[in-house]
């Protein structure tokens, strides 16, 4: 004899249940799945903004109170440097480029003088151009002035002294872009051969004579955009490695 289907009671009672409660439980079972796929979403977005943010302070160009610009100082060991008059008829411009707005609160650099003499003032100027005649400028006393090297220089064929020295600057405000440092005096302003542009009296000093910018040992001093704009190779690349992980991490993750 043939056997009703769920003629039995009890087992009709469990089948009732369970077709009455399993969509419930596949319902439950998609919104946990949903809960759980937004949390990794939020988990993903979570790490980029974190990287992201990261990154931006490696690779920007923080503020800075210190050094805008350096081009240069000599050392002790300088034998016969170079050296540009800034003395008589003679003045010298030397560039600098800025990233950006900055205060100028000083300057540092190295000057030569005849040996038995010290150093003590000079006068400046700040431009966008180089001064053609050693007129004018703002007499400044120098500070922190160090011998460098004794009797190193040949100066108008005598022995001459090295100092290093600084002297302050009135927070003069520039924007960015290439300003000119120029010097006044009776004193020589050494040469670093670096970077910068060097102009004396108007004339342009690259390559005068011998190779080379024939550009002054300077630094500028105040606050501002940090000198370089460019990232740090090690920024760079810590930048890319952590890109490359956050992008492994979302392509495994997609897999799962």
């Amino acid at each position: 004899m043939a056997i009703a289907p769920f003629a039995n009671k009890p087992l009709r009672v469990v089948a009732g249940l369970i077709f009455q409660f399993w969509p419930i439980h596949d319902k439950i079972r998609r919104i946990e799945k949903t809960a759980m796929n937004k949390r990794t979403l939020m988990n993903k977005r979570t790490c980029l903004l974190t990287f992201v943010v990261a990154a931006s302070f490696l690779l920007s160009t923080p503020a800075s109170a210190g050094v805008l610009y350096d081009n240069g100082l000599v050392n002790a060991s300088i034998g016969a440097t170079d050296y540009l008059g800034i003395y008589w008829s003679y003045v010298v411009s030397d560039s600098f480029t800025l990233a950006g707005t900055s205060t100028l609160t000083g300057v540092n650099l190295d000057i030569s003088i005849a040996s038995g003499d010290i150093p003590d003032h000079l006068y400046w100027s700040i431009s966008d151009s180089p001064v053609l005649t050693a007129t004018g400028g703002t007499q400044a006393f120098l500070t922190d002035v160090t011998n460098v090297c004794m009797g190193c220089m040949i100066i108008n064929n005598s022995p001459g002294d090295t100092y290093f020295a600084s002297f302050s600057l009135p927070d003069v405000a520039v924007g960015p872009g290439t300003h000119f440092l120029t010097l006044y005096g009776s004193d020589y302003w050494d040469v670093s051969n670096g970077p910068s542009a060097a102009y004396q009296n108007g004339f342009d000093l690259k390559d005068y004579l011998t190779p080379g910018s024939h550009s002054n040992s300077f630094q500028i001093l105040g606050d501002g955009p940090a000198p370089s704009a460019t990232p740090e190779p090690a920024s760079t690349a810590l930048f890319l490695s952590g890109l490359a992980l956050v992008a492994g991490l979302a392509r495994r993750k997609t897999r799962a």
